[in-house]
């Protein structure tokens, strides 16, 4: 069996203070890896101060200007070599870390017509569309609108601004949200770059 190892390497800024981010807002599955990893570094003795982006672009100008120490981005993200292929940045890490379980989420006192609705999701988990309704291609009426994090999806439903949101149990119980169909956790491989 295949098995490699690969040491966490990071420079200790000189407030002896690591900050790391990722996306958010709360709720998001990268905030939950985030605590993780967080977890982690205490055990080390550190101190980490975390922060959240609305964005993965955001993330990646608060490492280019060093407002963080540390990025942490999920492979599902569809621009991660954006991270990856920047002169300035290097791989610290590599871990594996299973996310929420996900699922389509709604209001729970909203009735809505399956065939006429608005589902919300970022881009990354889009693909679970056809197993938590698999028809939906043949309906002409749903509407899929991308937004930044699956986060953002549920908090929309919350406010009313669409019926349904692919998101994450975390999402969906900070705003109040019930799954109408589950899919159940992914095993996501996660990286964490530092600037050179």
């Amino acid at each position: 069996m295949l098995k490699f190892a690969i040491e966490f390497n990071y420079s200790l800024p000189t407030s002896k203070t690591l900050v790391v981010g990722t996306l958010g807002p709360a709720g998001t599955s990268s905030e939950e890896a985030l605590e993780y990893v967080v977890e982690q570094l205490q055990l080390e003795g550190l101190s980490i101060t975390t922060k959240l982006f609305d964005n993965f672009s955001q993330l990646k100008e608060a490492l280019v200007s060093e407002d963080v120490n540390l990025a942490l981005v999920p492979h599902a993200y569809h621009n991660i070599n954006d991270f990856y292929m920047e002169p300035s940045f290097e791989l610290s890490f590599i871990f594996i870390y299973p996310t929420p379980s996900y699922g389509l989420a709604k209001k729970p006192i909203n009735q809505f017509d399956i065939n006429n609705c608005t589902i919300l999701t970022h881009p990354a988990p889009l693909p679970l569309l056809s197993y938590l309704l698999p028809d939906y291609e043949q309906q002409k009426s749903i509407k899929v609108k991308l937004v930044d994090s699956t986060s953002v999806a549920a908090k929309e439903v919350s406010e009313g601004l669409a019926e349904l949101a692919i998101t994450n149990e975390k999402a969906a119980e900070k705003y109040g949200l019930e799954f109408i169909k589950t899919y159940g956790k992914i095993k996501m491989s996660w990286s964490i770059f530092q600037k050179i």
